[in-house]
């Protein structure tokens, strides 16, 4: 783990990240609707309780990353971090529907998976609305200064690809957590770090330069375990100096 102060909750495929900051601290993402609970259990676990909880930053607006977003700003009174392009969406509670499967191998296995979610779910990844007021904070491109205001030695980082309103935390000790700008997860589909839902791997493999240029050594995904910032330039062929 980042040799800042982190803590992760794991609920399901996904991992929630948790960074002390003035007065409490930032938690990376959370998990579906309905779900709430079950992350408060979780959070105890660590010995952190949920009114510590400070700021939320979502990296992205898809549901597995915002579905108790809501819920958990009603009972903390957090405020809200994301970016600019994922407003309307958040608003709205709605996947913006614009990725697509990064592969055909995993365009098959997605499809069966679909239809577990439609038939036990119910759902077609909607989320309680959230509406970010004035008092949260909105990130128009790369922001070198707010997490310094808060105590975290760190940055954000604008790391569009996966989709367009996606975000990343570069720490000062090269840890970067990346929500889903880059993945550890189903490689078995040939899908190397890739995201397996991509807008456009060419912005993917920016982001992925952007984020090695500024000093990424250690990527922690939300899905799957950390692993080393150099394997980006194996799974994208790319040539970046670091």
């Amino acid at each position: 783990m980042s040799s800042h102060s982190v803590q992760c909750v794991k609920l399901g495929w996904v991992r929630c990240f948790l960074l002390k900051c003035t007065g409490g601290y930032l938690l990376i993402d959370v998990y579906y609707p309905g779900n709430y609970a079950k992350f408060e259990k979780k959070l105890a676990r660590t010995g952190i309780a949920a009114s510590e909880i400070k700021y939320l930053l979502l990296t992205h607006h898809h549901d597995d990353h915002a579905g108790f977003a809501a819920e958990l700003v009603r009972h903390t009174g957090c405020q809200v971090i994301a970016h600019r392009n994922a407003l309307s969406a958040l608003e709205k509670g709605e996947y913006e529907g614009t990725a697509k499967p990064v592969n055909r191998r995993l365009q098959i296995v997605m499809a069966f998976y679909l239809l577990y979610y439609k038939l036990f779910h119910k759902g077609e990844w909607d989320f309680p609305p959230v509406r970010l007021a004035d008092r949260d904070i909105i990130i128009e491109g790369d922001n070198d200064e707010f997490l310094k205001g808060i105590g975290i030695d760190g940055v954000i980082l604008h790391t569009p690809g996966h989709t367009r309103d996606s975000i990343s935390v570069l720490l000062s000790d090269r840890s970067a957590f990346v929500g889903d700008a880059a993945m550890n997860f189903l490689r078995w589909t040939g899908v190397g770090h890739r995201p397996i839902y991509i807008e456009d791997i060419n912005i993917v493999y920016e982001s992925w330069r952007k984020l090695r240029e500024r000093g990424a050594r250690v990527i922690y995904p939300s899905h799957g375990n950390c692993f080393s910032a150099a394997k980006l330039e194996k799974s994208a062929g790319l040539a970046i100096s670091t």
